[in-house]
C-alpha cells in the first residue's frame, strides 16, 4: 500500500492553516502551507488563506503593528507562491474587497498591484 496522505488528513491540515489565521499566527500558516496543501486550499466557507488573511478589521489604526507587518508580509507570500487573489468566497467577497474593507489598505495596494499583472 502506498503511504498517501488521507482526505482526513489534509482537511486537518487546512484546518490548521485557517486556525492560525484567525489566531493571527502568520509564521505558523506559512509553514503549515509550505508542508501540505497548497496556497489556493479552501475552507467550508470557500476562503482562502488569502481571504481570510484580509477578512479580520485591522487591530491599529494609527501605527503599524508587529501582527499588520507579519500579515503583510503573509500576503505577500502568499501572492509570491502563485496563490489565485481573484476567487470568491461564498459570499461573492474576494480578498481584495475584505482588505479594503477592513482598513488592510497596504495589502489592497498589494492586491491591486498583482490584479494588474495578470
Amino acid at each position: 500500500m502506498g503511504t498517501g496522505i488521507s482526505k482526513e488528513k489534509e482537511n486537518d491540515r487546512t484546518g490548521a492553516i485557517f486556525d492560525a489565521i484567525r489566531h493571527e499566527k502568520f509564521l505558523l500558516a506559512a509553514d503549515l502551507i509550505s508542508k501540505s496543501t497548497g496556497v489556493n486550499c479552501i475552507n467550508f466557507f470557500g476562503s482562502t488563506p488569502l481571504i481570510e488573511t484580509c477578512k479580520y478589521r485591522r487591530n491599529s489604526i494609527r501605527k503599524r503593528s508587529i501582527v499588520e507587518c507579519d500579515r503583510e508580509s503573509f500576503v505577500t507570500f502568499l501572492i509570491e507562491n502563485t496563490c489565485d487573489s481573484s476567487k470568491y468566497d461564498i459570499y461573492g467577497w474576494t480578498a481584495l474587497m475584505y482588505a479594503e474593507r477592513n482598513g488592510h489598505s497596504n495589502i489592497a495596494n498589494i492586491l491591486e498591484k498583482t490584479e494588474e499583472n495578470y
